[in-house]
């Protein structure tokens, strides 16, 4: 399994570099893993927050909305951080969790 400076380090040839939010996210997705993520006041560097969890029970189409479009129900989910992380944590936690 890739580490995290190994997929930081092959990024780092790309002609389009990525900010390290892009590159954690990225990183969760590849996992199969769900995140979500914010941004607390005042807003600057170091003020992004996030939470991370996977899917127990996949969102299901509930029923047809009137303009056609399908409304999903929640589904399940468990979160594997039990308090929201800055990027430094997370990428920590990331490095730890593929391990």
């Amino acid at each position: 399994m890739e580490t995290l400076q190994d997929s930081m380090a092959s990024d780092y040839g790309s002609k389009m570099k990525k900010n390290h939010k892009d590159k954690m996210l990225e990183i969760i997705e590849q996992l199969g893993l769900i995140v979500i993520h914010t941004e607390i006041a005042p807003y600057g560097p170091g003020t992004r927050r996030y939470m991370v969890g996977r899917n127990i029970e996949e969102p299901k189409k509930s029923h047809q909305m009137g303009s056609g479009k399908w409304q999903m129900t929640h589904g399940k989910q468990e979160w594997l951080t039990k308090e929201p992380l800055n990027g430094v944590d997370l990428e920590k936690w990331l490095e730890d969790y593929q391990r």
